[in-house]
Order: C-alpha cells, then structure tokens, then sequence
C-alpha cells in the first residue's frame, strides 16, 4: 500500500531555499490519534500512516520573502494545514515566519519586550491556549551563557503583526552547553538535544507543566545520546511524530528515525533508522511530516 509523500524541505545555498518532498515507501495503516495526545490541533490522515520505509526528496519550490536569509528552526502547524513555522539563525531580531507548503512567505510575527540572543529552533505543541509555537532561544557556540530561554506564543493567525510571548527561563544542571534542537513532545514536553563536537549530544528535559507555568526552571539531564558516525556527529534539529511514538533528529547531512516505547527516557534507546535525505549544503531543520531546510554553508 501506498500513500501521499510526506512534505519535506530540502535547500540550496542562499536565500532561495529548495522546497522538495520525501515520501513514504512502504507503509502500514495507523489508528487516528486520540485529540488529547496530539499536540493542539488537526493532524494530516497522512501523518499517521506510519512509513516503513523512505522514498528519496523531490523538489518542489523554493523559499523566498524579504527577511528568508538564514533558516535555523521549522515547525508544522497544528491549526492551518499547509503552513510552516520557521526562523533566521543569530543575528537577527526576536521573530518568524509563517510560510506556505512550497516556501512562499505569508506572515512575519514579531516578539515584544523580547532581544533575541540566539534563537535556533522552534516547536509547536500543545499550551494552556491550544496550541502554541515554542522559539529556543538555545544557542551558545562558546558554552558561556548562564541561562537560555524559551519563547512561546500561540499560533497566530496568517497576518504580520507583533505579538508578546510567555517567556520561561531555564539553566542546565551540569552547566551551559550549545544546542540547536528544541522538541515539544504531544504530551506537551520539551526536550533539548545539545550539539558537541564529540558527537556525544545531551538530552535534557522540562515536564509540560513547568513548560506552560514556570517563569524559570532547571532542566533534567535523562541521557546521552551518540549520533551515529555516518551522521557527522553534530545534532541540528528535530521533531517528533505526531501520533506515534517517534522522533527524527537531523545533523548537517543526514536524518535518523528513532522509535521508542517508553517514556521520554526511552525516546533514543532503540537502533535508529537512517532516512533519506535531500543534497543540502548545511541542512539545520526539520519538521514532521517530514520537513528539513539547510542554511548557507559556514564552519562549526
């Protein structure tokens, strides 16, 4: 049996990103989620037919729109089908995106009373308000900074305007690290994968309750994970499933499904599945049903 392919994102260098598309293989009929476990709104019938295997990217379009420069998170959303959260790298002020299924740009959301320091990643999950879009403010190349942040706003509607965020303030419990991946599980719990040279990623983690009520919070550390070594070692997205238990992390040149069965201790125990992946220069994102966008090529 077959089905639709699964919209991803794969780049080009620059601004014009390539829009492409991985589809499933092989796939076998899952059961419709429980509302309660999907993470705030309408799932694509598609996105819970669990694929068995991966049909390689196709390109599709291309992200354009005045301010597209540097892509560094993406998100799908769970109330307008079609639309896609994503945002600039460091460097840029405190917003994102909304963009249409082949990139085309149609909203620019800003942050109030918020000065980005090094946003690289977002989510959408479930949020006292629905369904919500979760900004990372993570990054920390030089492993100085003594707090990181989490924006998170609920989705907005398809029109620029200004919006002011919840923020939550959060240190790690063993000190700073660098991370580039932000995921909010169904179930509405954050996990951060950090990026080590090493290839020796920790992952650390915020129950739903502290993410939506706490204005500061100290991380749990539950384990490491060792990003296999056809991946690159260096961990630059991710998303989960979102009516199965499964997660895809990203590094700059491959993708890798992991399926558990267990709680968020479980999430990376299993053997992971190497994906597919569209020729990108530095891929940095994705989003699930399935979507990875590279930035433009620079060092660690």
């Amino acid at each position: 049996m077959t089905v639709p392919k699964a919209t991803t994102l794969a780049a080009s260098i620059g601004v014009a990103l390539a829009v492409g598309l991985a589809g499933c293989g092989e796939t076998k009929s899952s059961p419709v989620p429980d509302p309660a476990l999907v993470d705030g709104g309408p799932v694509d019938p598609r996105a819970c037919r669990a694929c068995e295997a991966w049909a390689d990217p196709e390109e599709e379009g291309a992200v354009t729109g005045d301010g597209l420069s540097e892509l560094s998170g993406l998100a799908a959303s769970r109330t307008t089908n079609g639309v896609l959260y994503t945002h600039n790298d460091s460097g840029d002020t405190a917003r994102f995106f909304a963009i249409g299924p082949t990139g085309a740009l149609q909203a620019e959301l800003a942050l109030a009373g918020v000065t980005a320091n090094d946003i690289e990643d977002l989510a959408v999950g479930p949020c006292p308000e629905g369904s919500c879009v979760y900004l990372g403010d993570i990054g920390d190349n030089d492993e100085k900074r003594k707090s990181i942040a989490i924006y998170r706003v609920k989705e907005p509607a398809l029109r620029s305007e200004t919006l002011t965020p919840s923020v939550l303030t959060l240190v790690y419990p063993d000190g700073p690290h660098n991370a580039e991946t932000l995921l909010v599980s169904p179930d509405g719990d954050l996990v951060i994968v950090t990026k080590t040279p090493t290839g020796r990623s920790g992952i650390y983690t915020l129950g739903r309750d502290e993410l939506t009520t706490a204005k500061q919070a100290t991380l749990k550390r539950i384990g490491e994970l060792v990003v296999p070594k056809d991946g690159g070692g260096l961990v630059t997205g991710g998303s989960f499933h979102p009516c199965e238990k499964r997660v895809v992390l990203r590094t700059y040149t491959a993708l890798f499904e992991y399926r558990f069965t267990g709680g968020l201790d479980t999430l990376f125990a299993s053997e992971p599945t190497l994906l597919p992946a569209g020729r990108e220069p530095q891929g940095e994102v994705l989003a699930l049903s399935l979507i990875h966008i590279s930035e433009p090529t620079r060092p660690y």
